[in-house]
């Protein structure tokens, strides 16, 4: 069963595939490569289909004497991975707010502006 050409879901995604072609071909303004980005983060399908024109081109190009041409992988961050690091940045920043309100103290030290500023001036 062939998908309807009126605008459909079907279209669109040829839409999108030709916008892909041009963004692996370098003819794509900022705010089409920005609004391709978007689309490719929500849709697997358009995703999978800039991925197999990479690995196209990519192999196009090791057989014309290319050698190192290669796709770049992009990193995946797990959920978790992304929490710890998330639990470790927020204890550090609190560790080191405490042991800086050890040492200098918080707000209002009981001294007013000037007070505090001509302490700073005499050290």
């Amino acid at each position: 069963m062939t998908e309807p050409r009126d605008g459909s879901v079907g279209s669109k995604h040829e839409q999108w595939l030709a916008q892909i072609d041009a963004e692996l071909d370098g003819e794509l303004s900022l705010v089409e490569r920005a609004a391709l980005a978007k689309h490719l983060a929500t849709c697997g399908h358009c995703a999978g289909a800039r991925a197999s024109q990479l690995e196209v081109r990519v192999a196009l190009a090791r057989a014309a004497g290319n050698p190192h041409a290669f796709v770049v992988p992009r990193p995946a961050i797990r959920a978790g991975t992304l929490f710890l690091w998330m639990v470790i940045a927020l204890g550090a920043g609190l560790l080191a707010g405490w042991v800086a309100q050890q040492r200098w103290g918080g707000p209002g030290g009981g001294g007013s502006l000037e007070e505090t500023r001509g302490t700073i001036v005499v050290h």
